[in-house]
């Protein structure tokens, strides 16, 4: 079923004496969903992935370099929920003279869809506010892209993911020094970036109001950068990169004040750095950490999905679902999860990016028997 690594002395014994193991899933594909290469923007990447049923939606920015990219724009792929096929390709936001990447997908209580865009230009400060555009028809047609603005006195520049509760939903998100409002101690210079925080609206994103500062409440006005969330019980799991070579793992109260937290990159050998863009979810009672992972200072970036315990947030199992070979990727493992049945067995789609040496990244979808990685 899998290829187990390090397996002399048994798993067990390996995690007792402190050594970690690795699962590899031998059952895998992978399927190439967008690719634009020989194109004047064939720069793909960083997918976002909405599951309506019926269909799958995609965005990802189409342009010509990971930064500093004017003109990039963000599209999306329609997918059709059983077959997995594309069906249709579009632009959702484009602004001309600026740069639209990490589109951010949310779903309000009244069945609206909105996509949140770091919004950039080439110079720095780079960020020029967040930008949002909404359909009210399921992801077929969108509204001309807009700004958020101000919130409680702060204008907020990239947006991590949003959890919808009831009539509540929450969204993290982070500040920026030439943004108003977006002062904040120690913060890195070669990114301007401040702190992210948690904010909440209950009118379907047509307003939103301030709740924390999960910077402050996580590691003490130290900065972090991309960061997931998931409900658990009463509030909230939490993953969270430092700029530290830290990673987070946290849960936090309804108020979002975090209660424990563990930094995986001390207690885990399989992180020794972070996990780039964390995706914390659960599945069949059992919680999840999937992203880019490096072993520093040599090893190539792979993508890795990590079970952990939601009550210690310690690590108990490590797969790696992408390039346990060590081959060269230099840039991609921005990933995203959905599942189907199929032929009575649960299907394990992972939406992602990856460049290998040479030309430019492609929109990519792997797939796994979910039995062999949960």
């Amino acid at each position: 079923m899998m290829d187990k690594r390090k397996t002399v002395l048994g798993t067990a014994l390996l995690l007792a004496a402190g050594i970690w193991a690795y699962d590899v899933p031998k059952n895998k594909q992978e399927t190439v969903l967008a690719d634009r290469q020989g194109e004047a923007q064939p720069y793909l990447a960083f997918p976002a992935v909405l599951d309506l049923g019926n269909e799958v939606l995609i965005s990802y920015k189409r342009g010509k370099a990971h930064a500093a990219d004017t003109g990039a724009v963000l599209d999306f792929l329609r997918i059709d929920g059983a077959s997995g096929a594309v069906k249709a390709c579009s632009t959702i936001a484009t602004i001309p003279g600026e740069i639209m990447q990490m589109g951010e997908w949310v779903r309000f209580p009244n069945g609206d869809i909105a996509t949140y865009i770091d919004a950039q230009r080439n110079k720095q400060p780079s960020r020029t506010g967040l930008a949002v555009a909404r359909s009210n028809d399921g992801g077929k047609t969108f509204d001309p892209v807009t700004r958020v603005g101000i919130v409680d006195g702060v204008e907020y520049g990239y947006a991590f993911e949003a959890v919808t509760r009831g009539q509540t939903t929450w969204m993290l998100v982070m500040t920026f020094t030439n943004l108003t409002g977006g002062v904040f101690s120690q913060q890195p210079s070669r990114s301007l970036a401040g702190s992210v925080d948690v904010i909440r609206s209950e009118d379907n994103g047509h307003s939103w109001r301030f709740v924390q500062s999960l910077s402050r409440e996580l590691v003490g006005n130290v900065s972090i950068n991309e960061s997931s969330f998931a409900p658990h019980g009463d509030g909230f799991i939490i993953a969270a990169r430092g700029y530290d070579a830290r990673q987070w793992l946290a849960y936090a109260d309804a108020k979002f004040h975090v209660t424990r937290k563990v930094n995986v990159a001390k207690t885990c050998d399989e992180i020794t750095s972070h996990v780039g863009r964390p995706r914390v979810f659960t599945r069949d009672g059992r919680w999840y950490l999937l992203g880019r992972n490096f072993l520093a200072p040599k090893t190539p970036m792979r993508l890795s999905l990590f079970r952990f315990d939601p009550e210690t947030l310690a690590i108990q199992r490590h797969v790696i679902l992408n390039n346990d070979e060590g081959n060269k990727v230099s840039d991609g493992y921005y990933a995203m999860p959905y599942w189907r049945e199929q032929d009575g067995k649960t299907q394990f789609h992972v939406v992602t990016y990856k460049r290998g040496s040479g030309g430019s990244p492609k929109i990519i979808r792997l797939s796994y028997d979910w039995e062999e990685v949960r």
